[in-house]
């Protein structure tokens, strides 16, 4: 299995069996995570790799899953970090899943030493976003069809006939995960161009909040992954002409180009 397959297969899984994974295996965890791209190029990021005995050395906070090990991922905070951050940690955890392990998102923790660390090269890197994973104490995929999503036709429109890998890559941007099961992605699809939105927050209104952008890239991940399994040629841009115009329920945020 591989990682575009691992989106139509996988679940959050919530409980863990409390047993070591072979090391071999964890090795090959680590190397692919360290492996992949930025979304956005020239951000610095640092996994933190800890052991259910270590996470509560670092982070406060509702430790709501417990599992055998965790994965926490700090960043620079410069544009785009949140997003770049949710395409890095949905990749590791379609990873996970093809190679049989669950994951679930932790949304509930706090670092211990405040948000911000210094590195010893002296860079500033900031915790993100948390998961934990292991081998999974029952069923660890689900088919699409059980998938607890929007129906395609709310979170898409389709503004011109498109053809069949467009509409997969679409499909594969529905199965993505999101904090609280949101799901606050809105699509604008064309047949070269996909326009991604971000649903409005009620109480902060004209700002986009840290968990739906984080959310934006974990839906990216599921784009471009599937993008690249089709052979299509895509690049992510932002498109001023668009960022320009306030909309009454949605936040502009990014587009993918389809060449």
């Amino acid at each position: 299995m591989n990682l575009y397959e691992a989106i139509f297969v996988r679940k959050t899984v919530r409980k863990f069996k409390m047993e070591p994974l072979d090391q071999t295996l964890l090795n090959g965890i680590k190397s692919f995570a360290e492996s992949i791209p930025m979304l956005f190029e020239g951000i610095a990021v640092e996994y933190r790799w800890m052991e259910n005995s270590d996470i509560k050395k670092y982070f406060n906070g509702s430790l709501t899953h417990k599992a055998p090990y965790y994965l926490a991922l700090y960043s620079e905070n410069i544009q785009g970090f949140q997003m770049n951050a949710g395409y890095l940690m949905q990749q590791v955890s379609l990873y996970l899943t093809a190679k049989g392990l669950g994951s679930c998102y932790l949304g509930m923790l706090k670092p211990k030493k405040g948000k911000t660390e210094v590195k010893p090269d002296g860079a500033k890197v900031e915790y993100v976003i948390a998961l934990a994973f292991g081998k999974a104490e029952n069923e660890v995929y689900r088919t699409s069809e059980k998938a607890k999503r929007l129906p395609l036709n709310d979170i898409a429109i389709f503004k011109s006939e498109v053809n069949k890998n467009i509409k997969t890559i679409i499909q594969a941007a529905r199965l993505a995960p999101s904090s609280m099961n949101s799901q606050p992605w809105r699509l604008v699809v064309y047949d070269s161009r996909i326009h991604i939105f971000c649903k409005k927050n009620i109480f902060l209104s004209g700002v986009l909040n840290e968990a739906k952008l984080v959310d934006i890239g974990i839906c990216l991940a599921h784009i471009l992954v599937t993008a690249e399994e089709l052979w299509v040629d895509v690049k992510t841009v932002h498109v001023d002409n668009i960022s320009s115009i306030a909309f009454k329920k949605n936040d502009y945020v990014i587009s993918v180009k389809v060449f």
